[in-house]
């Protein structure tokens, strides 16, 4: 290592220490988040003396990496496109290099992305971990009435059949299943998108501390209080006619010929409930967080531009028909669902923009207003 490396490497690491000193300010929403969180999960342990199920965890742990190791390929593959068009005859690796080190040191984008990881990363494994237990604390005892109200809804019939005439057939069933699928690097990429920003504004923070109440508040709090299955399952737990036996039937017909895997998905989280033991752990269907989660891109992807945010409502829309139609949620997990996403998105707003005058009072110049469009 030459002497100007070394001094290129030493005033990285001052200036990433920098960033994350100037950036602390911005995070502690969601470092008391995060707190709260860990303090729930001991109180759950210690009332209802369950034990840490912190396989769930570390199973979302592994797809925070995988998706970290897509994002960082698809951002070489990006670096390698630019150098390319550039037509620079310089050694590409080193000038490939020398790029990516610009746009990682670029604004706070280094104090961000530490204390974005260091609040989501052990709040997301402890809700992978405490959903599990939402069951143990408070047995599935919704479910019908939920079938009730979706059938109040569909003028006496369950939402599925209204929607099965339009998409009940296996091209259209299997391409509702991927896409129920893309839910996940959907909201991974999102997440990262917006925690490596090299600027926090209020965007960003309202979309994190959203994300951070959907998660904790909707996921676990209000799931906990409506325990519920989802249609699924129902015939494994009311006893009586399964108003959704024709459609799960449906569904496992079509998987014999047709790649529909949430059917797989399905079967696994069962044998998990019932042994206790499984890489996918945790039933809860009220509220959906696949709407929810949908609902908050929708409404950041809105201030992106207008084209981002049609784009996310689409998906949004698609989500909510595919959890009815794929026998995940009743009707009414998807509107509880969309509604949530709006009360946090409001809420986290409101608390974003005091915080930030508060922190400008103390001279730690946060954004009060405005914010800008979430762009990188």
């Amino acid at each position: 290592m030459t002497v100007a490396s070394e001094l290129t490497f030493r005033q990285a690491l001052i200036a990433a220490g920098d960033s994350v000193r100037r950036s602390f300010a911005a995070h502690v929403p969601l470092y008391i988040c995060t707190a709260l969180v860990a303090a729930t999960m001991v109180a759950v342990g210690l009332v209802y003396r369950l034990p840490s199920h912190l396989g769930s965890g570390f199973f979302f742990l592994g797809m925070i990496g995988e998706a970290a190791v897509l994002i960082g390929a698809a951002i070489a593959l990006r670096e390698l496109v630019r150098l390319y068009r550039g037509g620079t005859h310089a050694n590409p690796l080193v000038t490939m290099g020398r790029r990516l080190l610009a746009s990682a040191m670029a604004g706070d984008r280094v104090g961000n992305l530490v204390h974005g990881l260091l609040t989501f990363t052990p709040m997301m494994m402890i809700f992978t971990a405490l959903k599990v237990d939402i069951a143990h604390m408070n047995p599935f005892s919704w479910d019908e009435t939920f079938m009730r109200l979706g059938r109040e809804i569909g003028f006496g019939h369950p939402s599925w059949q209204l929607l099965q005439p339009l998409f009940g057939y296996p091209p259209i069933t299997t391409a509702l299943s991927y896409a129920y699928g893309l839910w996940f690097p959907a909201m991974f990429g999102c997440l990262f998108w917006q925690l490596s920003r090299p600027h926090h504004d209020e965007v960003r923070a309202q979309f994190l501390l959203a994300f951070a109440f959907a998660w904790f508040f909707g996921g676990f709090v209000i799931a906990t209080i409506f325990s519920s299955a989802g249609p699924c399952f129902y015939g494994h737990l009311v006893a009586g006619a399964d108003p959704y036996a024709p459609l799960l039937h449906y569904l496992r017909e079509t998987r014999q010929h047709w790649p529909v895997w949430i059917v797989d998905a399905q079967d696994d989280l069962w044998r998990a409930y019932l042994s206790g033991d499984g890489d996918i752990e945790g039933i809860s269907a009220m509220p959906s967080m696949h709407v929810m989660i949908a609902t908050l891109l929708a409404l950041l992807g809105w201030r992106v531009n207008r084209h981002v945010g049609m784009g996310f409502a689409v998906f949004a829309v698609i989500i909510f028909v595919s959890s009815i139609v794929l026998g995940w949620h009743y009707s009414i997990d998807g509107f509880a669902g969309a509604a949530l996403a709006l009360g946090f998105w409001w809420v986290a707003g409101k608390l974003t923009r005091h915080w930030a005058e508060f922190c400008n009072r103390q001279g730690a110049a946060l954004p009060v207003a405005g914010g800008g469009e979430a762009v990188a």
